[in-house]
């Protein structure tokens, strides 16, 4: 429950500070009075929006803070636990603070905390409960909620999403990977042409230049053969060859030397043109021997040599720089191969995911149907409670057909959704013997609000959490009995609960343990909303208020009376 509430420079208020009690509480006051602004506060403490727009004129941040006994809230004293929150005494604080500049500051206990932290928590302290709360239950999603909770089938609904949401994410990543599959297998093909392609080839480094120059040798053979025969013929191989006659022109020199002495340097430049001739010749012989002609061989480098600039040309590349590409292809192609396993894994997590919500989905669809009819009854009997007699609600599960839905039953194809298969709609019929209709189109205002406060009412009774429960106005376009019978289950209520409502209804208001009447008043030019608890003396006359406004008649204050003396009963 909660126990306090402060509220510093928050729209109206400038500074407000209330100490609640148990049981019943309600707000009262005109219209515009600062009512609705109480319960904005409390649920900006539970999670709710943190607009800037409420912070008072002139000043540049508003304060707000609550505290909460957890005394028999055990759900929200296993979340503190769970989350590592101290909390002493069965007591903990929520502090917000909002500044001019949208920043926020949010500390459950003395914990600095998230907005969406404090939403976690806020949900098992506070249920709220407003005019929207009518467009919440017209809502068809939230009706199938309605019955699982119900049902106890909270467990079984999170099973289902957390499993469907792996189903939708293996079926996105096994889409994303098969869209591309095609351009992967492309590549793939081409990597193990070029590896293989180079693995016959076998290049090597500084090969071309070589094969070039081999080439050059070869396509030159024949005429180098002729030219070194002539050479070898005229330089040792032949009778008349020069060094076949050089020693005889040696000989004729040295005779004619030792006759005449400045012949002398002559022999002697012939004696070395001939070991320079001896010299040549060895080296002739060497290089003759190198070069040979030969058809063949010239075809196989002229080939090779073609392979090889095939190769650089293919890839822009040197020879070189394309061998220095084999071991990053050579890691594409493991990529692509891990990726062709990672597909195969991804289908089988697929087709037993799916499999896995299938099953899911048909239990829950089971679990539904037999939880049904009792929701349907306890409704129906808090309806009459609340003066709805001869109304009928009715829950109509459908699944959706679809021909691309994933589940497929008989010929039919079904939509699968994280809820399941089924689709829940609220039928109501107003009167006896009527056929129901869709609630969306056929309940009045008053009548979605008792159906509203029915369904809150079996789902405390089957889910019983010691939150506070607020409702804003859940009387709208209920009087008469139909007042009566919801201030009485408001009243049954809040024996389990504390509950706080702003009401414009004398029966709700006069069931309640306290009165909080919100006023507005002007000071110095500026408005200001206050607010005061009701005295047990003065109840009669706030009350007559209510329905006379502010000339309140004796004969307004006698009902008033009457209607007090009925909750004294």
């Amino acid at each position: 429950m909660i126990q306090s509430l402060y509220v510093k420079d928050f729209a109206l208020f400038d500074e407000l500070d209330l100490n609640f009690n148990e049981g019943l509480s309600v707000l009262i006051g005109e219209s515009g009075s600062g009512k609705s602004l109480i319960l904005d506060a409390i649920s900006s403490l539970v999670g709710g929006r943190c607009s800037t727009s409420n912070i008072r004129q002139g000043k540049d941040r508003y304060i707000l803070q609550a505290k909460f006994i957890l005394t028999k809230n055990q759900n929200a004293k296993d979340w503190l636990t769970e989350k590592g929150i101290q909390y002493f005494g069965n007591e903990i604080s929520i502090s917000k603070e909002v500044s001019k500049d949208g920043k926020s500051r949010i500390f459950i206990g003395e914990s600095l905390a998230s907005l969406t932290l404090l939403r976690e928590f806020g949900s098992t302290l506070c249920d709220i409960h407003n005019q929207n709360e009518q467009l919440y239950l017209l809502d068809k999603t939230n009706q199938l909620e309605f019955l699982d909770r119900h049902s106890g089938l909270d467990h079984l609904r999170e099973e289902m999403k957390a499993a469907f949401a792996f189903f939708k994410s293996c079926k996105k990543k096994l889409a994303d990977l098969e869209t591309r599959d095609e351009i992967r297998k492309v590549r793939a093909e081409q990597l193990k042409f070029q590896l293989q392609e180079l693995e016959q080839l076998k290049p090597k480094e500084g090969e071309l230049e070589e094969l070039e120059k081999e080439e050059n040798l070869l396509s030159h053979g024949e005429k180098l053969f002729e030219n070194f025969k002539t050479i070898s013929n005229l330089l040792y191989e032949s009778e008349e060859s020069i060094l076949q006659c050089f020693p005889s022109v040696l000989q004729a020199s040295e005779k004619i030397a030792g006759i005449h002495s400045e012949f002398g340097s002559i022999y002697n430049e012939l004696k070395d043109v001939y070991e320079q001739l001896k010299s040549i010749k060895a080296a002739v012989r060497e290089e003759e021997e190198e070069v040979f002609f030969s058809p063949d061989r010239l075809d196989g480098v002229q080939h090779r040599i073609k392979e090889l600039l095939r190769i650089k040309k293919k890839y822009n590349l040197s020879v070189e720089e394309v061998m220095d590409q084999i071991p990053s292809w050579k890691k594409e192609l493991e990529s692509i191969e891990k990726t062709e396993e990672t597909i195969h894994t991804i289908r089988v997590e697929y087709s037993e995911s799916l499999a896995r919500i299938k099953k899911l989905a048909m239990d829950l669809s089971k679990a539904r149907r037999l939880g049904l009819s009792q929701f349907e009854e306890e409704i129906q009997k808090e309806l009459e409670i609340l003066g709805m007699k001869g109304s009928r609600i009715q829950i109509v599960l459908r699944w959706e057909e679809d021909p691309q839905g994933e589940l497929r039953e008989g010929e039919k194809n079904y939509v699968l959704l994280s809820s399941g298969l089924d689709q829940a709609e609220f039928y109501f019929s107003a009167n006896a013997g009527e056929k129901p209709r869709p609630l969306r189109k056929v309940a009045s205002g008053g009548e979605i609000s008792r159906i509203m406060l029915a369904i809150r009412s079996v789902m405390g009774k089957a889910h019983s959490s010691h939150k506070l429960l607020v409702f804003d106005e859940i009387d709208t376009g209920v009087s008469g009995d139909g007042a009566v019978s919801m201030a009485d289950r408001l009243e049954k209520l809040s024996k389990d609960s504390q509950i706080l409502v702003i009401t414009h209804s004398q029966p709700i208001a006069a069931v309640a343990e306290t009165h909080w009447k919100v006023e507005k008043e002007i000071r110095e030019g500026r408005t200001f909303s206050k607010v005061h608890q009701v005295s047990n003396r003065n109840k009669p006359l706030e009350l007559a208020k209510m329905i006379s406004g502010k000339e309140v008649t004796q004969a307004a204050v006698e009902h008033a009376k009457v209607l007090l003396k009925r909750k004294a009963s």
